[in-house]
């Protein structure tokens, strides 16, 4: 129980990372304002999270606007009275080359994989000061460390990412701790089209040979968010069963 009395604003948890991260930090004692634009099942996680006896509340809205980042973050105020813990882990992106993708699918995908993020923060990291603690989370990616094709847009948004959490952690320390997870191939809702071979060739690059669960993030999010990463701030810690700690992995190893 290593979040009892505490309260935690989670973006993207109608699946994945997020849903997992909601169900496990309710496990660990947390109130959990739950957000997604997926009102369907962002509802049904947290009724999951009720059913095992955890408390959750699910709030709809879109985090790449900043009305509704501003309305979420009130709403979260207005539910649980303050805000101990804030995931940003909201995600979209669209594939595609520096010129063929469209520009409507770059600012859609830094909108929600980054901008979100400065406007979660803009909104939360004050009161958070202001209430004397709290602790930021980011999910960003292996894609800000390493370069994959067909994928500018999303690795743009999570190289800002890691550079946010840094200067989000200079400008709130000493009273906010903010950190950002790097997560490499983990099956989650942003997988939907990639068939199961093409899954099982991704595993056999990785040292580990299988592909991340969300819960194995969702791990490192309770490891960031609670006391037993104290002494962290502006760091970030990748999980990724040793996939971009290789140049290439031979299949038959």
């Amino acid at each position: 129980m290593l979040l009892t009395g505490k309260t935690a604003l989670i973006t993207g948890t109608a699946s994945g990372i997020g849903a997992a991260t909601a169900q496990l930090f309710a496990q660990h004692g947390a109130k959990v304002f739950a957000v997604d634009v997926n009102d369907q099942d962002g509802e049904r996680v947290v009724t999951e999270i009720r059913a095992a006896s955890g408390e959750a509340w699910f709030f709809k809205a879109d985090v790449g606007r900043m009305d509704q980042v501003e309305a979420m973050v009130e709403a979260s105020l207005q539910k649980y009275g303050r805000l101990d813990i804030v995931v940003s882990n909201a995600a979209k992106y669209a594939v595609g080359t520096p010129t063929e993708i469209s520009e409507a699918d770059w600012d859609r995908t830094l909108a929600v994989c980054l901008k979100a993020t400065w406007m979660i923060g803009r909104s939360t990291l004050p009161r958070m000061v202001a209430q004397g603690g709290g602790v930021f989370v980011i999910t960003g990616s292996v894609h800000a460390i390493r370069g994959y094709a067909l994928h500018s847009a999303y690795q743009a948004s999570k190289g800002g990412l890691l550079a946010l959490t840094r200067a989000f952690a200079a400008d709130y320390a000493p009273t906010v701790r903010v950190n950002t997870i790097l997560p490499g191939a983990v099956v989650t809702g942003l997988w939907a089209g990639i068939g199961e071979r093409e899954r099982q060739r991704i595993a056999q690059r990785c040292p580990l040979k299988r592909n991340g669960r969300p819960e194995d993030v969702a791990q490192v999010a309770l490891f960031l968010a609670s006391d037993m990463s104290s002494y962290m701030t502006g760091s970030a810690v990748v999980v990724d069963g040793g996939l971009s700690s290789v140049i290439q992995m031979d299949e038959t190893h």
